[in-house]
């Protein structure tokens, strides 16, 4: 009599997909992966449902992906509670293009006794038996080997189209490339002439002394479409655009200028250095200038002997109105309502004066200016000629251009600065030697506001002579003017 044979286990399966990019949003190639793997499982008799069906659309699988895989971790999870009997992909690359990754998922199935099946190979392997563990993990090695390859064929292209000036991947707002419509070939990368006037007309306002916060509360209210298609424009978007060296007809690559770009340039040179100087400048950074409510925070600083810190603004739970704190030592406190009232009275006092415009006389003479014109434009034409040189096969090195613009742009940027007209900032036009300078200051955002202060004076808040409650002794309270027209 002979006994029947069992019958064969059935294996519980998990299919995993995975597409670097999927360039027309279709998810085509996954589907195609699946519908092999589901073929395979289909041919041997393994299970799976829809749960056990695990796919990374969009995403690299190699050491230098910045994208994370959210199924990948999930599977693995899944194969270490003991879910699965079988891994099925259609080739080892799909798993992991990274090394560790690999061997990592390598070592968990073979502690837990799944197979893998590489559809591709029409195999299924038992990574008990070291030759085949051996082969899947050569397959990794192949498989990181040729992401390695691929980032380096893309690091040259990057580094010979920065070389010839030309864009490589995404481009600058406003900027666009047109292909031929019958090849598809690329013809060239032109900037859009709505975007121009916009850019041009923020710079205009930054280098007049606008604030990015108004800027960008205009474009919001003006509609014009932001860079990253949210609804309103970010002051830090406003920033970023005006210290891009790509709108001055620059080329970057990494993080560094490496010469001239061949598209034209809609902020010139000058402008895009002075932009960057007073954009970057530790003067005009504040915290969350957005959100701050009151005219002095971080602006006035305590005169406490050593101490020099930026004060705040703070409410007493036992008090109705704030006062302005020493938030080191806690060596200054003044009702808020009080200074903000006698530095409002004091500046708007000086401009509306009719010498107001003194505020920003040049104190050079004008020969004094055209040397530094001429210092400026001396600098600028030794840097322009490296700019060159490092657009040229066999030039100088990008690292060496770089030290070369550490020691040359603050020069220019100094030449430029005792060149530059006195011309009074935007905001403080609207204010000087007009009769309603007082009404017009009330009327401005507290941001705004800020900025007038921060431009026109410095304020101390003084340890208190009189401890008389309730007093309040403008003496003080210590403000100095930033120019000695003042």
């Amino acid at each position: 009599m002979t006994t029947p044979e069992a019958a064969p286990r059935v294996l519980r399966a998990a299919l995993y997909d995975r597409v670097s990019r999927d360039r027309h949003g279709t998810g085509r190639s996954t589907d195609e992966q699946h519908e092999e793997n589901v073929a395979a499982c289909a041919e041997r008799g393994w299970t799976f449902g829809d749960a056990d069906h695990y796919t990374d659309g969009d995403r690299s699988a190699s050491r230098y992906a910045t994208k994370v895989r959210e199924e990948w971790p999930r599977l693995v999870a899944a194969i270490q509670d003991g879910r699965y009997d079988v891994i099925v992909l259609w080739e080892p690359s799909r798993g992991s293009r990274d090394l560790v990754v690999w061997s990592t998922l390598l070592e968990v199935a073979r502690r837990h006794g799944v197979l893998i099946h590489i559809t591709s190979h029409r195999r299924t392997y038992d990574l008990s038996i070291a030759r085949e563990w051996r082969t899947l993990a050569e397959d990794g090695v192949d498989a990181a080997y040729e992401s390695e390859k691929t980032r380096d064929r893309i690091l040259r292209a990057q580094a010979g189209q920065a070389a010839k000036g030309r864009p490589h991947g995404a481009l600058l707002w406003g900027h666009a490339r047109v292909y031929d419509s019958t090849s598809g070939v690329l013809l060239r990368t032109e900037w859009d002439p709505t975007i121009v006037e916009v850019v041009r007309e923020m710079a205009d306002r930054v280098l007049s002394g606008d604030t990015c916060y108004r800027i960008a509360k205009d474009l919001t209210a003006q509609g014009i479409p932001t860079p990253r298609g949210v609804q309103r424009w970010p002051v830090i978007a406003v920033k970023r655009i005006l210290t891009n060296p790509g709108y001055a007809g620059l080329r970057v690559a990494r993080g560094q200028v490496v010469g001239h770009a061949d598209w034209p340039a809609i902020i010139d040179l000058a402008a895009h250095h002075e932009l960057v100087r007073r954009l970057n400048d530790p003067a005009r950074k504040t915290r969350h200038d957005g959100a701050i409510r009151h005219l002095l925070s971080g602006i006035a600083t305590c005169g406490a002997e050593g101490c020099g810190a930026g004060v705040r603004a703070q409410r007493h739970h036992k008090r109705t109105y704030a006062i302005y704190l020493c938030p080191e030592g806690f060596h200054v406190g003044r009702k808020v309502d009080w200074v903000d009232a006698l530095v409002r009275e004091v500046v708007v006092e000086r401009l509306a004066r009719p010498d107001a415009v003194e505020l920003f006389s040049p104190r050079d003479s004008d020969e004094q200016a055209e040397a530094a014109r001429a210092e400026a434009a001396d600098l600028r034409a030794q840097l322009d000629g490296f700019y060159d040189s490092a657009a040229t096969p066999g030039g100088i090195t990008p690292q060496a251009l770089a030290r070369i613009e550490a020691r040359l742009l603050p020069l220019i940027r100094d030449a430029e600065r005792r060149a530059a007209p006195p011309v009074p900032p935007r905001l403080l036009a609207d204010l000087i030697g007009r009769e309603d300078v007082g009404a017009r200051f009330d009327a401005m955002e507290v941001v705004e506001k800020r900025e007038v202060i921060r431009t026109l004076i410095t304020v101390r808040l003084l340890p208190s002579r009189k401890r008389q409650r309730g007093v309040f002794v403008p003496e003080d309270v210590e403000i100095t003017w930033r120019t000695e027209a003042a």
